[in-house]
């Protein structure tokens, strides 16, 4: 049985599964979609194949097995039931429904307001809303107090922020409500998308996990707190500067700096978990874990140089922000969900099947609910397939990108199949 994981406020598998077997689909279509499409990478300006892949990966895939897992997690890292099942059922069927029209309109070519795109961004906000009402009602109901819990609301807070400027750049892009370029909120929106949504939100989730499945007693919490404050400040000052024409890109530096050494102490958080950890053998699901932290690591740096510029890099005009974008969302996010998968999903499969047989009958374990080969093999096509993105952006080489894009598509459909192996999995009773 897994370590730490509470059973008493567990929720339904039923509410967790579908969302990793929803997600794992958006992962292989994502992917299909990249190798059709692969040499829009090599260019600047945003194509419809690229925008549905984004949506795909970010939406799709990304946030909707985050919704599972949050579900899962939140009874762990707050010890309390989830506010309403039903409602969870509700807001995947609305997520998925948002993103089937988003694709339909990007695939379209409509980058305007069309009502393909109004009408799938519309379901997209209900559904984060239905789900941070969910997640932040559940977090009122706890009583346990943790710096793990504040993360995790102010993600959830974030995230509705993030979806209704999403759709306010759409609207204003076709009715020009606020005079300021549509690049300046695409800043806004990456930053607290991807830093005030999702960093924070697996920064709170990892705060309690790491150290529990690593087994660590003395954390260094003062990392995590001192970042909180720091990403924070960093995210809502960014997010009001681009409202402000001209001004002083001197505070949109300091912003990222504040939210950099915000980062960069989540890093050492993890350095000391792994350092002073008990159980020293990683076992498959936190072998990706670890190689997701050491690419988070090394997007710093990328994030770093797309400030300094790409031309003192000799690089064409937005290859670090795109070499940045693919560490952060194919490197870091697929990571943790291709380790974590291994470290939550079997234990609620477990639970439905096995549980009430413990003690009365011999059972199988829940790490013997998937394959370790296929484990295996997809942490190893997972890594190389980041490695040859990167090597052929930066030195523009197409054929290493389209490999890396084969690379990653074997890797999307050996985890759904083994994420399918436990989902479909069949009860087995063993004999004394």
């Amino acid at each position: 049985m897994q370590v730490g994981l509470s059973t008493q406020n567990a929720p339904s598998v039923w509410v967790v599964a579908p969302h990793y077997l929803i997600g794992a689909l958006n992962f292989i279509i994502a992917s299909v979609l990249m190798v059709f499409h692969f040499e829009d990478l090599m260019g600047y300006h945003l194509t419809a194949p690229m925008l549905s892949v984004t949506h795909l990966m970010i939406l799709g895939w990304v946030s909707i097995v985050i919704f599972g897992a949050l579900y899962q997690l939140i009874p762990v890292v707050m010890e309390v039931k989830i506010y309403s099942e039903k409602l969870a059922y509700a807001t995947l069927a609305v997520m998925v429904l948002g993103l089937l029209f988003l694709i339909d309109g990007f695939l379209n070519f409509e980058f305007k307001a069309s009502h393909a795109i109004t009408l799938g961004a519309t379901f997209v906000i209900i559904a984060i809303i239905m789900f941070a009402f969910n997640t932040l009602k559940s977090a009122a109901a706890s009583e346990k107090k943790s710096i793990s819990r504040l993360y995790i609301i102010a993600s959830g807070l974030y995230l509705l922020l993030n979806v209704s400027l999403g759709l306010f750049m759409v609207l204003n892009m076709s009715y020009n409500w606020v005079a300021v370029a549509h690049t300046e909120f695409l800043k806004a929106h990456l930053v607290v998308g991807l830093v005030g949504w999702f960093l924070m939100l697996i920064i709170g989730v990892a705060a309690r996990l790491m150290p529990m499945f690593l087994i660590v007693h003395k954390l260094k919490e003062e990392y995590l707190k001192w970042g909180f404050y720091l990403l924070n400040a960093g995210i809502l000052t960014i997010f009001t500067l681009v409202w402000i024409p001209g001004y002083p890109k001197i505070l949109f530096g300091l912003a990222l700096l504040l939210i950099l050494s915000g980062l960069v102490l989540f890093l050492m958080f993890n350095y000391d978990v792994f350092k002073h950890r008990m159980r020293k053998k990683l076992d498959s699901g936190m072998k990706p874990t670890a190689i997701a932290l050491i690419i988070f690591g090394v997007s710093l740096v990328v994030f770093v140089a797309v400030y300094i510029g790409n031309d003192v890099f000799g690089l064409p005009v937005g290859r670090l922000e795109i070499i940045a974008g693919i560490l952060i969302v194919y490197g870091f996010f697929t990571g943790i969900i291709l380790g974590q998968t291994y470290k939550t999903l079997p234990f609620i499969i477990w639970l439905f099947h096995y549980q009430k047989l413990v003690g009365r009958q011999k059972t199988p374990l829940p790490g013997e609910m998937f394959n370790e080969k296929l484990v295996a093999v997809h942490t190893w096509s997972f890594t190389i397939s980041v490695m040859l993105f990167i090597v052929g952006l930066l030195f523009s080489v197409e054929f290493i990108v389209l490999a890396a894009a084969i690379t990653m598509l074997f890797t999307s459909v050996v985890y759904g199949i083994n994420a399918s192996k436990m989902i479909f999995h069949k009860k087995q009773i063993i004999q004394k």
